[in-house]
């Protein structure tokens, strides 16, 4: 039987960390071997890729690698198109999640300068002391040049692909539990075989402990077993991933410190003046439009109508 990989596609200040948690939590309760990998480059340029095993993993060689290491779910926490060009010939089933490119900016800017480490990542510390250096408005457009790299990966994503499921952050965060049940669905790893009995769920319950203690102790490995994930496995974990229990309080309300400093779609407005709004234009053109966060390039400070569409090819 061919091995299915299972992938999920992420982009720095995309919820990357949320998500890759829940999935971790999962994957060790279902028995599923997982992997991280990371660009430290990201998200001012492109580099080799790591999982912390290994430093140097070449995007064209992704599949062959996750193939040799046996891994069942990789965490793309920081892809491009080429993390896809890297699987071809791999059988594998996955999901991307995209997020405003302005909330992105916005929320790059206060990370980068407030709480992101930045050991190892000499060029995110560099760009540390420049936006310490400046105001809050000077420090935005320092931002859009720096974090230009991971935009161009939002444009140049191959949308479309009949492998890959496509969702915003903003519908994730607003209904975690329905999004999720959507992914590990779409996935094919979802047991909906119905209500359990018992018994059943006692020996369920056993069986994810178990796994749980194979991932904590080598010598314990043999114990491991893959499961089917249930809606209580998955939901449960969302649950304990909720953004007022990371973030201890609610959202909306600011910590401009924090990892989790707002979890508010479209806090951009309340950062952006109007020459950001320009500068963001002239930078990435109609990018918003063409992953459906605006129905046309006019858009400015001013609320509109909210745009009900996923991302697509760009046009």
């Amino acid at each position: 039987m061919t091995h299915m990989l299972y992938v999920y596609f992420g982009h720095h200040k995309c919820a990357s960390t949320w998500i890759h948690e829940i999935i971790g939590q999962v994957c060790r309760e279902a028995g599923l071997q997982k992997r991280l990998l990371v660009d430290p480059l990201t998200p001012h340029a492109h580099g080799p890729l790591t999982d912390y095993r290994r430093w140097d993993i070449r995007r064209e060689e992704l599949g062959t690698y996750l193939t040799r290491a046996q891994v069942d779910f990789a965490c793309c926490i920081t892809a491009d198109r080429a993390h896809v060009e890297g699987l071809d010939g791999v059988p594998f089933r996955g999901f991307h999640v995209i997020r405003d490119p302005r909330d992105i900016i916005v929320s790059a800017y206060f990370s980068h300068r407030n709480s992101h480490p930045t050991e190892g990542l000499p060029h995110l510390a560099e760009h540390r002391r420049r936006l310490q250096t400046v105001s809050r408005e000077e420090g935005l457009l320092l931002e859009m040049d720096f974090s230009a790299q991971e935009l161009r990966d939002l444009e140049e994503w191959p949308y479309g692909h009949p492998d890959i499921l496509e969702l915003k952050m903003e519908d994730l965060i607003a209904r975690p539990y329905d999004g999720f049940l959507q992914i590990f669905e779409f996935l094919g790893l979802m047991d909906w075989e119905g209500d359990y009995s018992a018994r059943r769920r006692v020996a369920n319950f056993v069986r994810r402990m178990l796994n749980r203690l194979s991932f904590r102790h080598p010598l314990l490995r043999r114990l491991r077993r893959p499961i089917p994930i249930t809606g209580e496995m998955l939901l449960g974990r969302v649950w304990d991933h909720r953004f007022e229990k990371k973030a201890r309080r609610r959202k909306g309300e600011e910590d401009p410190r924090s990892h989790y400093r707002k979890g508010q779609p479209g806090d951009w407005r309340n950062h952006f003046t109007e020459e950001h709004v320009a500068a963001f234009k002239e930078k990435f053109g109609d990018l918003v439009v063409r992953l459906g966060y605006e129905p046309d390039n006019d858009w400015g400070l001013t609320p509109r109508e909210p745009v009900a569409q996923t991302p697509t090819a760009p046009r």
